[in-house]
């Protein structure tokens, strides 16, 4: 089984672009640093945005990246 992640099929003559790369389930876990049915969770309240491909479900790195920075929260000044 080949572990590299699925590229999104129109960047396949322009290079490796890690914006454009197809997550699974379990490489978005990893990513987020959480649980395989937390990933699942999220996804099935629509809370991250996913493509399904086949009977599988990918996740879109730019859009976990995007998930990420919309829950930011910063620092108050003291």
């Amino acid at each position: 089984m080949i572990n590299a992640p699925v590229l999104h099929f129109d960047n396949l003559s322009s290079g490796s672009n890690p914006a454009l790369e197809l997550l699974t389930v379990a490489e978005t876990a990893r990513f987020l640093t959480i649980s395989r049915s937390g990933v699942r969770r999220l996804q099935q309240a629509r809370q991250l945005p996913f493509i399904k491909v086949g009977g599988s479900i990918r996740f879109a790195k730019r859009d976990l990246i995007a998930y990420v920075a919309k829950r930011r929260v910063e620092a108050l000044d003291t």
